[in-house]
């Protein structure tokens, strides 16, 4: 029995937006309904418990059908089982009614759009892109709030080259967000940073049991990153059609991978903003942050 509480459902490896600093690597290809009832079937009884479900992509809006199949299972074979949908948002209003009755989705939109901001516990996850001035960044902070955002995920862009020059500047951008939600807690209307409750030994990506649209059992969803292509076998830990012959292990460990497959400068840049970024959450004054 493995220990992971997280499991990710790769419904689809489309996506139909080209957002910037994305590392991820997309395909033509989509889970079969086979395949994701395998998945839960098999896989869920194995999560230690409180277990999370993370029905992923690509964009998984592109198949609202898998994500109702998805919910609808999770609910029979797992009731209140917590749910991640990350998404950029256009697909949203599709699945306002599904959404309406599966309170146990916690939805991430990247762009801030005013419609999704109504949902219940959505999280905003918040770009910060190297160079942008940190005044910018404090706007589009303060924007989001406006319209009704109250929950975010801070993510500097990672698996990007950052100059010198443009950490510093994701410091002071740090130091202005800090400075404003010690002002917003203060006023009492104090936001949620979700970082604070997330951990994982990959920036951006996610520790647990994975599996791609074709079946193929992972131990992280960093097989999805494009510059891990030729690495994902190391990865591996088996089918969902062989559930119980799961490997206790990949052949590499996450930590190895990484460093096999992004340049050096690559990665140095990507612990500098993952620093930054711990150094933020960590120094975040009480009461600052709900």
């Amino acid at each position: 029995m493995r220990s992971d509480r997280l499991l990710v459902l790769v419904l689809t490896r489309r996506c139909d937006r080209n957002c910037g600093y994305c590392p991820q690597g997309f395909d033509d290809a989509d889970m079969s309904e086979g395949v994701l009832d395998a998945a839960i079937d098999g896989l869920l009884p194995r999560l230690a418990s409180p277990a999370r479900v993370k029905l992923f992509g690509g964009e998984p809006l592109l198949r609202p059908d898998l994500v109702g199949r998805a919910l609808a299972r999770l609910a029979a074979v797992a009731p209140g089982t917590a749910v991640e949908l990350p998404t950029h948002g256009k697909g949203l209003p599709a699945v306002e009614s599904l959404l309406a009755r599966r309170p146990e989705v916690e939805v991430f939109v990247s762009r801030p759009h005013p419609w999704a901001a109504r949902l219940r516990g959505v999280v905003h996850n918040f770009l910060i892109p190297p160079g942008e001035a940190p005044a910018m960044t404090a706007r589009r902070l303060a924007s989001a709030r406006r319209l009704g955002y109250a929950r975010f995920n801070f993510l500097p862009a990672y698996f990007v080259a950052w100059t010198p020059a443009q950490l510093k500047g994701l410091s002071a951008a740090f130091a202005g967000l800090r400075l404003v939600l010690g002002r917003w807690a203060a006023a009492g209307r104090p936001v949620e940073v979700v970082n604070l409750s997330r951990r994982g030994s990959t920036p951006l990506y996610n520790d647990g049991l994975v599996v791609d649209t074709d079946g193929e059992i992972y131990n992280s969803n960093l097989i999805l990153a494009d510059a891990v292509r030729p690495h994902r076998g190391r990865l591996r830990l088996g089918d969902v059609l062989n559930c119980g012959l799961l490997a206790a292990r990949p052949a590499a460990d996450v930590s190895q991978v990484l460093s096999d497959a992004f340049p050096a400068g690559i990665l140095a840049s990507t612990r500098a903003v993952d620093a930054a970024l711990t150094e933020f959450c960590l120094s975040l004054p009480a009461g600052a942050a709900a």
